[in-house]
Order: structure tokens, then sequence, then C-alpha cells
């Protein structure tokens, strides 16, 4: 084939690919995180937590341990930092209901037996990390532009980022789903029933090529349809989060979460007419996040009584309450969502009397030294009237 023809077949088929590609967004999600530790929320991340609050198996470690994973991994997809693969989020049928490309549950099929085996292998953060890669997946097909395209039947979609910007817009009023049965289903299977429900139409989910074309939230039918994809997404990941926890159930101890361990480095100090608590974090926070501390003092040793609750990320903490000259002796104990940790060693401290008291006791003991070397002491009265010389 000569050089001339090489181009021309390149160029088609950059131009092919350009027009039947499809879009890498579908459900947004809220940006792309410039910090990992703190991911931007969007609707994927909305569909996985209405997901996670549908299960019965036990979903802490997702809720709070490895939840700032777990959101993250919903990006990951769509985030070329991260995963970023643009041209598998589609689920494909011909008009006659046969299966035209399966792309997308294929990929949640892969996640889902690889964060298995990170659950098998006991690393919970991984695994919560796919999981939420894994929710992107499958919850992808409920948007109609991902079950349309060029060279399908259907033609490719006019809208797909003003609807998922138009959904982000209203997160913050977004009703919970309600009605939702919760099902047990394989992450292929899950993903490839979402893609054929919002092709073809199911209830009041109209379909694909009905919702492109009349494109209309003040629509109430448009609308309708627009929020039962939604909710069949959430449905869609929430199955398949059941099956995934179901199976890991089987090959792997799921981590179950328990109360903290007491807070570290815990000290008692006086300041003046007040007393400075400090301490560090505990060693481990039981597999749920911290939720507070609570803090308990006593004037003996043997009685503490709860003074006060502290926030989660406070390290310090000043009682203000105390008497002059009274021992005091305090503990703290950390919380989170399943319990109290046990309390810590006690830290006693002694509340002076006053600045003046201390000022006296450092005299006398001066004055004692004094005497103690055969030192002599003189004392010179001050006369009335004038100025000590």
């Amino acid at each position: 084939m000569s050089g001339r023809r090489v181009v021309l077949w390149a160029l088609v088929a950059v131009a092919y690919l350009a027009t039947a590609a499809p879009n890498a967004q579908a459900w947004s999600n809220g940006g792309y995180s410039a910090d990992q530790y703190d991911p931007d929320y969007g609707t994927h991340d909305w569909i996985a937590d209405r997901a996670l609050e549908l299960q019965t198996q036990d979903v802490t470690f997702l809720e709070s341990t490895y939840h700032t994973r777990f959101l993250l991994g919903t990006e990951a997809p769509d985030n070329p930092d991260y995963i970023g693969d643009s041209t598998n989020h589609h689920v494909y049928f011909y008009s006659t209901g046969d299966l035209q490309d399966d792309v997308c549950a294929e990929r949640a099929s892969t996640v889902y037996h690889t964060a298995l085996g990170y659950m098998a292998d006991g690393d919970f953060e991984e695994a919560a990390y796919d999981i939420g890669v894994l929710a992107h997946y499958v919850a992808d097909p409920g948007v109609f532009g991902h079950t349309m395209g060029a060279y399908t039947d259907w033609g490719a979609e006019v809208h797909h980022s003003d609807y998922e910007d138009e959904f982000e817009s209203m997160l913050g009023s977004l009703a919970e789903p309600s009605g939702i049965v919760l099902e047990d289903l394989d992450a292929y299977n899950a993903t490839l029933g979402l893609g054929e429900t919002v092709t073809f139409g199911d209830g009041a989910i109209r379909p694909n090529v009905w919702m492109d074309t009349n494109y209309d939230w003040s629509d109430d039918t448009f609308a309708a349809s627009a929020m039962e994809s939604l909710h069949a997404s959430v449905g869609a990941v929430a199955a398949v989060i059941n099956h995934f926890m179901i199976e890991a159930a089987e090959s792997a101890s799921v981590p179950t979460p328990e109360a903290p361990e007491p807070p570290t480095s815990f000290t008692a100090a006086a300041d003046g007419a007040h007393v400075v608590l400090t301490w560090a974090a505990p060693l481990s926070d039981g597999g749920a996040d911290i939720t507070g501390y609570v803090i308990f003092r006593g004037t003996d040793p043997g009685t503490p009584s709860q003074l006060a609750d502290v926030p989660a990320d406070a390290r310090t903490w000043t009682d203000e309450s105390v008497e002059r000259e009274t021992n005091y002796y305090y503990w703290i104990v950390a919380e989170n969502s399943v319990g109290r940790s046990d309390m810590t060693s006690l830290a006693s401290v002694r509340v002076p009397n006053s600045i003046d008291s201390v000022t006296i006791y450092i005299m006398a003991s001066a004055v004692s030294a004094a005497l103690a070397s055969g030192g002599t002491l003189y004392w010179r009265k001050r006369k009335r009237g004038k100025s000590p010389r």
C-alpha cells in the first residue's frame, strides 16, 4: 500500500473514532480531585453512598475507615491520572435486543475480581478503592448516552454533558431513593441489565432515543424517567456490592470494626487557675473513624466522673472549672461508631493556691538556703514617706 493510501486510511480511522468513540463522562464526579485524601463529590459518589445505605451485610470499612478510598475509586475510570479509559464505559444493544458491545460489563467484572483478590489478601484499603471503581462501571449505563453511539442502531446522542451537569446541580436536593429492593447480582449481569433497561425502557424509564429526542427537564415524563434511571443505577450498584460482600465472606475475613484503643500521650498540667489536658490519637481506631473523645475527672483516683465531650480533631482541652489547692485526676477515652475505648492511665495535677503562694514558697526556700549556708540576713526598715535607698 502506498504512503498516500496509508495516510488516507489513517485519517479515515481517526475521523471514525472521533464520531464513534463514546464520551467518557456519564454520571458526574464533581471534578477531578486535587487531593486524593479529600475527593471531590459528584453524582457517582452519591450513587455509591446510597448503594451502601441499602446493604444488609457489614460494610463499615467502606462507610468509615476507607470511605475516602472508596470515593476516590468512583472517579478513577474517568480521571486520566488514575484509569481514564474513556472507551470502556458503554453497553450497546441492537434494536433486535441482541447484545452488540458489553465492554463496560466486562470492565466491571474484571475490577470485581481484582477487588475480591484484595479482600482475600486482607488489603481492605485497596479493596475499598476497587469497589469504588466497580461502582462507577456498573452505574455508567444508567445514563442514556452510554447506550447510544454513532455505530449503533440508535445513533450518537445529542445530550450528554448537559444531562450530567443538571444532575450534579441537584445533588444537594436529591431525595433519598425509596422502594429499591436489594438484589444479589454479579457485576457483569448487573451492568448489562441496567444498560438494557435504559436502552429499551421499562416502567417509568423511557427508551434512550426518546430521552435524547425529548430532552426537557420541565417535562414531567422526562424528569421522572431521569430520576428513575438514577435510582436504577443505585439499585444495580447495591446489588453488586451485596453480591461482593457475600462472596468475600466466603473467601476472606471481612473486617469487623471494634472499639478503638485509648488515646496516647495523655497529660495534665496546671496553668494558673486552669488545667490544660493534651493527648495524641489512639494507635488504632478499631476499624471505624474516631468520632470524638470523652474526658473524665475526679478528686479521688478511684472515682472518675464524665466531664466533657470533645470533637474528633481535638488534641487539647482546658478545664476552667477547677478550684485552687485541690488535687485533680483525669482520664480520657476515644469513641467510634462501635463504642468507647478503655480509659487512659490517670493524669494527676494540683492547682496552686495563687501566684502569691508560689512567690512566698520561693522566698521561704531562699531564706532557708541562706541560713543553712551560714549566711546573714539583713533587714532594712523603710522610712515612712521616703523611697528606699
